[in-house]
């Protein structure tokens, strides 16, 4: 039983530390996105697009593996 509810610990935990990078990653997101729509030289926007391609990978990576993880059940 106590190996259970370990097992179930560290899945929340997980859970939530990889909700936590997902929040951050969709924050630094909106940010760029905020930022290209500010933008006006074409190398900084340039830039910009491969910062918000980079950014949306690893947002759907993160996605990807907080699916993967099995559900910590109550």
């Amino acid at each position: 039983m106590a190996a259970k509810r370990k097992e179930r610990r560290r899945l929340r935990a997980e859970q939530k530390r990889m909700k936590t990078e997902l929040h951050a990653v969709r924050r630094d997101l909106e940010q760029s996105y905020m930022r290209f729509n500010e933008l006006r030289d074409p190398m900084q926007l340039d830039a910009c697009i491969y910062e918000i391609n980079a950014l949306r990978a690893k947002y759907f990576c993160a996605v990807h593996e907080l699916r993967a993880l099995p559900q910590a059940r109550e």
